[in-house]
C-alpha cells in the first residue's frame, strides 16, 4: 500500500482518488494574525479577508506536526511519497527533506517544482507511471513536469511583488503599462511571464492560445486539462477555457498558500500529458 503527503498549495478537483493523500498544511497570516490553511480557514473566507487586509503571508507547515505525520505513515504504509510546492517558491521541500531523512527507506520526498492544480496534474502523471511498476524518482519528476504546464492570468503583479515571486521591475512596469499578465511555473520552478492582455476580457483567449501553443509544442496528443480560479467572482472568466478545451467538471479554486503570492483576482488552465 502507498500514500502520498502534499502541502496545502496541492490544489485538485472534487474527483474520487485510488490512493491516499495526507495534507501537512501551510501557515497563512493576515493581519498577524496565525491561520492553518485549509483547515480553519476557508478558500473563500481567506478571499474575502484578502480584499481589505494590509499584511498577508505565509510559513512552512508546522514541523512537529508534519514529522509526526511521516512517522505514522510509516507504520501503516509500504511506501509514501511527499510532493511538495517549488522549492523555488518555498522552504516547504527543504523541511521534509530533514525531516523524512531517518524514513529514507521507505519515504520519498519530490519537488514538484510547481504549486496549485498543476500540483493535481503532475500527481496524475506521478500515479501513472507508479501503475506500470516504474521507480518514482525527482529526474522522472522532472521529466513529467517538462510535459506539464499551468498558465494563469492575474489584475496586478503586487501579490507576486510582495512574496518575492516576481521582481519588483517586472512588476512596476505592469503598473506602469496597464497590463493583465499571463504568466507560467518553468521547468526549474520559477514564475516567468509569458505575455499579457490590456484588457480582462482578452485574458482568457491569451491563456488558450498559450496553453495551446504549448500542447503543440510538446506534440501532446489528448491533453489533461484542468482550470482553475481564486476568488469566485473570476470563476466566470474560466468559462471560456472550459468551453474551448471541452472541460468536463475539471475545475479547483486556488488555494490560501497560493492565494496569498497571487492575489484574488487570478484564472488560469493548466495542461499535462497524463
Amino acid at each position: 500500500m502507498i500514500a502520498f503527503v502534499v502541502d496545502s498549495s496541492f490544489d485538485m478537483p472534487n474527483v474520487k482518488l485510488k490512493y491516499p493523500i495526507y495534507v501537512a498544511p501551510l501557515r497563512v497570516y493576515i493581519d498577524g494574525k496565525e491561520y492553518i490553511d485549509k483547515k480553519d480557514l476557508t478558500i473563500d473566507k481567506f478571499y474575502e479577508m484578502l480584499e481589505t487586509a494590509k499584511d498577508f503571508s505565509t510559513s512552512l507547515p508546522n514541523p512537529k506536526d508534519a514529522e509526526e505525520l511521516i512517522k505514522k505513515l510509516y507504520q501503516e504504509y509500504d511506501h509514501i511519497y511527499v510532493l511538495t510546492l517549488s522549492s523555488k517558491l518555498s522552504g516547504t521541500y527543504n523541511m521534509f527533506k530533514t525531516i523524512c531523512e531517518p524514513f529514507k527507506d521507505k519515504v520519498s520526498v519530490l519537488d514538484l517544482k510547481t504549486a496549485s492544480f498543476e500540483s493535481y496534474a503532475i500527481y496524475r502523471g506521478i500515479v501513472h507511471y507508479i501503475e506500470k511498476g516504474v521507480e518514482i524518482t525527482q529526474k522522472l519528476v522532472d521529466e513529467i513536469k517538462k510535459n506539464t504546464r499551468i498558465i494563469f492570468g492575474v489584475m496586478t503583479l503586487d501579490f507576486l511583488e510582495k512574496g518575492g515571486r516576481i521582481g519588483r521591475a517586472k512588476a512596476l512596469l505592469g503598473k506602469v503599462l496597464k497590463i493583465k499578465p499571463v504568466l507560467e511555473v518553468d521547468d526549474n520552478g520559477e514564475v516567468v511571464s509569458v505575455g499579457y492582455a490590456r484588457k480582462l476580457t482578452s485574458l482568457s483567449k491569451k491563456i488558450i492560445e498559450k496553453a495551446e501553443e504549448f500542447i503543440k509544442e510538446k506534440n501532446i496528443e489528448n491533453p489533461y486539462i484542468i482550470a482553475g480560479y481564486g476568488s469566485k467572482k473570476f470563476i466566470k472568466y474560466i468559462d471560456e477555457i472550459i468551453s474551448h478545451f471541452d472541460i468536463k467538471d475539471v475545475v479547483a479554486q486556488i488555494s490560501a498558500a497560493v492565494g496569498v503570492h497571487t492575489g484574488p483576482e487570478v484564472f488560469g488552465v493548466a495542461v499535462g500529458k497524463y
